[in-house]
């Protein structure tokens, strides 16, 4: 990861109050690192007039990938008696990003257009050569399949190298151009791009798995057909591939995916069993979605994981019955969150906020294991900021149990007077 070329100026200072632009379209010759929605532009010397636009990196982005300005660009965004208006955000959606042709000699210099098919406005602020990433290494192991890839159908520049950079981004750490890259994929719908999503999915090896998450994510969100073509993947012969699909469909939270995800809970392998019960926990289920009951099934099971997740599913559908089974748990059984099924993870998804004092009192008597998957989902909801070294200081253990009862006693008085007023 990258840090800013003057260590003085470690982060940049952005006007809050930056204006807003419908949309823009950003021309590069490679997928940044920087993400899209931590950039502003500015217009020289106005936006009426542009003789050139200027890209500002905000957010964490600031902090980490200021190599990808130019020395024009540095300068430029630090020097105020230069003629310019902005910062200008762009609205949500509104950043479309392409990927410049290779010149025939030289690297073709990034650019901005203002609308589809706009004329193109210099962007000299950022470098025309995608820079250095200081943790790449040498050798790219995770980038072997793709290079020997035989593409099923002919695609636009900008999703192959889409791919390519989120096959690299699973092998290097810190890297965030994958984020881009998934939402080039999402913008370049087509059934071409659908057939080779599954395609590469179904026979990418699974050593680096960023890029069967995505795959399989992308899918999802591409309407009937793509998330048909998730589901399909259910049936695949290797097991690290029918967990992928499980946890997608998780992930999404699609109604349509329940089908899948039932038959995935009878599947042969234990772990993708698991992946698909929790998965149910985020989509819900009831009598309608399962008619045979299979997920009830396992509120009688031997394991408490299988008993945890069914409930939640369950409540999550409707069945207010199982959330005092749920809060009992945390009340009365002496084992950590993470034996019961990851409970803590219950928690949050499904808000079980009445649990607040049993993890306090988790934190305040537990054994270490106990306190600390406690504080760690306390933090989670409170906000608070959890350090070990509390468990082991108890001037300090008291002092978090007070903020912890503050934040409880706060949280309850609200919750009142919302009651009250919507009574």
């Amino acid at each position: 990861m990258t840090g800013p070329k003057d260590p003085e100026m470690s982060t940049m200072s952005v006007d809050t109050e930056s204006q807003d632009l419908d949309e823009i379209h950003l021309e590069l010759a490679y997928i940044p690192e920087f993400l899209f929605d931590e950039v502003v532009f500015w217009f020289s010397p106005s936006r009426s007039a542009p003789k050139a636009v200027y890209h500002e990196l905000i957010g964490e982005s600031a902090k980490n990938w200021t190599r990808y300005y130019s020395k024009k660009g540095w300068n430029f965004i630090h020097d105020d008696a230069t003629p310019k208006e902005g910062p200008f955000r762009v609205r949500e959606g509104g950043l479309h990003f392409d990927v410049l042709p290779p010149g025939k000699f030289f690297a073709p210099k990034p650019q901005v257009r203002l609308s589809a098919g706009g004329d193109p406005i210099p962007l000299p602020s950022i470098e025309k050569h995608k820079p250095i990433n200081e943790w790449k290494p040498n050798y790219v192991q995770a980038l072997n399949f793709i290079k020997k890839y035989d593409w099923p159908h002919e695609l636009p520049r900008c999703v192959v190298l889409a791919m390519w950079e989120i096959e690299e981004c699973g092998q290097i750490a810190g890297s965030t151009s994958w984020k881009n890259a998934e939402d080039i994929l999402l913008a370049s719908d087509s059934n071409e791009v659908r057939e080779t999503l599954a395609d590469f999915f179904f026979n990418r090896p699974e050593d680096y798995e960023l890029g069967s998450q995505i795959y399989l994510r992308v899918l999802g969100k591409l309407g009937d057909d793509g998330f048909a073509k998730l589901a399909e993947q259910a049936k695949h012969p290797v097991t690290r591939k029918r967990r992928h699909v499980a946890e997608a469909l998780g992930g999404l939270r699609d109604p349509r995916g329940m089908e899948t995800l039932l038959l995935l809970v009878d599947d042969e392998d234990f772990g993708v069993r698991d992946d698909a019960m929790q998965a149910l926990v985020r989509l819900g289920v009831n009598d309608s979605n399962d008619p045979d009951g299979r997920v009830k099934g396992f509120l009688e099971s031997d394991e408490i994981k299988h008993r945890v997740w069914a409930a939640a599913a369950l409540l999550k559908g409707g069945d207010e019955s199982q959330r005092k089974y749920l809060v009992t748990l945390i009340k009365e059984e002496e084992r950590s969150l993470s034996d019961m099924g990851e409970l803590g993870k219950v928690i949050l998804e499904l808000e079980l906020f009445d649990t607040v004092p049993f993890l306090i009192k988790r934190v305040k008597n537990g054994p270490e294991d106990i306190a600390i998957d406690a504080a760690e989902t306390l933090e989670q909801i409170t906000g608070w900021k959890f350090e070990y070294s509390m468990l082991d200081d108890a001037q300090e253990r008291r002092e978090a149990i007070r903020t912890l009862d503050r934040w409880w006693d706060d949280f309850k008085k609200e919750r009142a007077q919302k009651r009250q007023a919507g009574s």
